[in-house]
This record gives C-alpha cells, sequence and structure tokens, in this order.
C-alpha cells in the first residue's frame, strides 16, 4: 500500500514540474532577471581603491588629483556611511586591473584592487542578451603572458594582435600613442612614464605590437580634418 502511494506522488509531481505554466513563469523571471541587468548597465569586476577614511575633503582632493593626471580613466567617490571610498577604472579582470595598479602605485602607493560593481562598455549593452562577453573599454589581455592596457579618450581597442612568440625578459613598457580616426597607430614612442624597464628588446615588441593594434574609429563630422588623438599603451611581458 505504501509503495503505491510512493509511486501516486511521484506521478503527481512530475505532473506538477511538467505543468506548462510553470515552464511560462520560470522563462518570464529570467527575461525580466536579463531586462533588469541591462537596465543596472553593470556587472561584476575589479576597481583600484585610493582612499577609505572619513575626511570627505581628502577624498574629494584626491578623486580630483587622480582626474587631472588619469582623465582616460572614470574615478568614483562613494560615501557608505561614515567613511568615504575613492575607486577608480572599470575592470572585467583581476589581471586588468593589476596591470593599471602597476601603472599608478608609485603615485598612489597605497592603492589596491577591490572586487566591484562596474560600469559595462556601450558595446557590452547592445550585446548583452545574445551572451557577449566584452572588454572594458581599452583594457585587454591577450594571453597569460603578456596583457595590454590602453587609456585613450572615448576609444577602445577593436582589434588585439595575437601574440605567441615567448618572451625571455619581463618589465613594462608604457608608450606615448597617437591614433588617426580610423583606429590606426601611427606614431609609438618610449619608454614613457610608468615604464619598468628601457629593454630594447621588449621596447621593439612593444611597438610592435602598438602597431598592430586596432582601436575604434572616432565619431568625427564628415567635413572633419583628420584627426590624431594621443593616449598610452601599456605592455606587460612576463617569462613563462
Amino acid at each position: 500500500m505504501f509503495v503505491c502511494f510512493l509511486g501516486s506522488f511521484c506521478v503527481s509531481l512530475k505532473a506538477q514540474n511538467s505543468n506548462p505554466l510553470d515552464e511560462e513563469l520560470v522563462k518570464d523571471l529570467v527575461d525580466r532577471h536579463k531586462r533588469i541587468g541591462l537596465l543596472k548597465q553593470t556587472t561584476q569586476g575589479y576597481r583600484i581603491q585610493l582612499y577609505f577614511g572619513s575626511e570627505r575633503t581628502k577624498a574629494t582632493e584626491l578623486k580630483l588629483d587622480f582626474t587631472n593626471n588619469f582623465s582616460n580613466t572614470p574615478a568614483y567617490l562613494i560615501y557608505q556611511q561614515p567613511n568615504f571610498k575613492v575607486r577608480v577604472g572599470d575592470f572585467k579582470t583581476r589581471m586588468e586591473a593589476f596591470a593599471f595598479l602597476e601603472s599608478i602605485k608609485e603615485f598612489y602607493t597605497t592603492s589596491f584592487i577591490v572586487p566591484d560593481d562596474i560600469k559595462l562598455p556601450k558595446r557590452d549593452l547592445s550585446n548583452s542578451a545574445k551572451g557577449a562577453s566584452g572588454n572594458s573599454s581599452g583594457h585587454f589581455t591577450s594571453s597569460e603572458v603578456t596583457s595590454i592596457t590602453a587609456n585613450i579618450t572615448e576609444r577602445s581597442i577593436r582589434i588585439l594582435p595575437q601574440l605567441n612568440e615567448p618572451n625571455q625578459e619581463e618589465g613594462k613598457i608604457v608608450l606615448d600613442i597617437s591614433v588617426d580616426s580610423k583606429g590606426n597607430v601611427i606614431k609609438a614612442e618610449g619608454p614613457t612614464r610608468g615604464s619598468t624597464t628601457t629593454s630594447s628588446v621588449l621596447l621593439q615588441k612593444a611597438k610592435e605590437i602598438a602597431f598592430k593594434t586596432k582601436f575604434s574609429e572616432a565619431e568625427l563630422p564628415t567635413d572633419s580634418e583628420e584627426i590624431y588623438q594621443k593616449g598610452t599603451l601599456s605592455v606587460i611581458f612576463k617569462i613563462e
């Protein structure tokens, strides 16, 4: 008798689980969750924290100082009673955040990486429903042994060179670059401020990477003259 009851219960449970109304409800909840995610325009990632404390004036001054020195990287002043936080950048991976931290830690010696909700780049907002997984504007990792970051206003990396050759030296090369309206790098000079090595081998590699990197096209009026936009490109080399 117990067996019959258990069998009837299982059949009933199976029938409930296959209820078309329940399946429709689940689908509706999933779609609603996706829509809310798009409206939020944020995702899980990382930022660099420059300050944590109760002094609002100090936090504001530090944020302004960072903006003056690194105008192409967003800075955020966050208040969580009773403290203020200054956080910068929108990095999807810890490696991207680490690469940027390496370039600023000599100026902001107490800065460190923290998990945070970051803003999605514009191209992610249009492709999120399709499952696209783009990178934060201007920040990419091409391999486990070489990471590339770019800092140039409203321009994102469109094409990243494939790096297959192993590195024999380690270090970071920062280049001053000029990019034309089509996204081509037409000048790359360095090593500049933020570099950790002056190796001629790594400098040559970094310049080759820069000239092979393609950025998004600039939004310019059709009657505008050719405009070269300036920024920086950093390459961190590691030995496998």
